[in-house]
C-alpha cells in the first residue's frame, strides 16, 4: 500500500473518501462510518475519545512532521493526519476481513454510542 498525501494546502483532502460524497461536519471517512447528512464537499466532527497521552503523541508528531526536511509531504493539519491514517486502517481492515472490498453499508444510519454491551 503506498503512503497517502496528508492533505492539500486548502484543507482539503487528496486521499480519496469512502463513497465519494461527504457528510456535514467533518472527515468525509469518518462522518460516514458515524452517519450525518450526506453534504457534497462537507466535513464532519467525529465524536471519538483518545486518551490523553496519544492525544499528545499525536500533536507532537504532527507538528514535527511539519517541521522537519526529512518528511516530503507533511502534514497540513492534525485533521489532515487523522483522515490518513484512518484511510489507511479501513483499507487494511477492508483486505485483511472482507477480501478487500468494501465492507457492507450498516443497516442503521446511526452507531450506538456508549460502553460495549456485554
Amino acid at each position: 500500500m503506498s503512503p497517502k498525501p496528508f492533505g492539500d494546502k486548502d484543507g482539503g483532502s487528496k486521499a480519496a473518501g469512502a463513497g465519494g460524497g461527504q457528510t456535514t461536519g467533518g472527515s468525509s471517512i469518518l462522518g460516514k462510518l458515524i452517519g450525518g447528512q450526506q453534504v457534497v464537499g462537507g466535513k464532519s466532527k467525529v465524536p471519538a475519545y483518545l486518551n490523553n497521552e496519544l492525544l499528545e503523541r499525536l500533536r507532537n508528531t504532527v507538528v514535527a512532521m511539519q517541521r522537519s526536511p526529512k518528511v516530503e509531504v507533511p502534514p497540513v493539519s492534525l485533521s489532515a493526519f487523522v483522515e490518513a491514517a484512518v484511510e489507511a486502517a479501513i483499507e487494511e481492515a477492508e483486505t485483511r476481513y472482507n477480501d478487500g472490498d468494501r465492507f457492507p453499508e450498516r443497516p442503521n444510519s446511526k452507531l450506538k454510542t456508549g460502553p460495549p454491551v456485554g
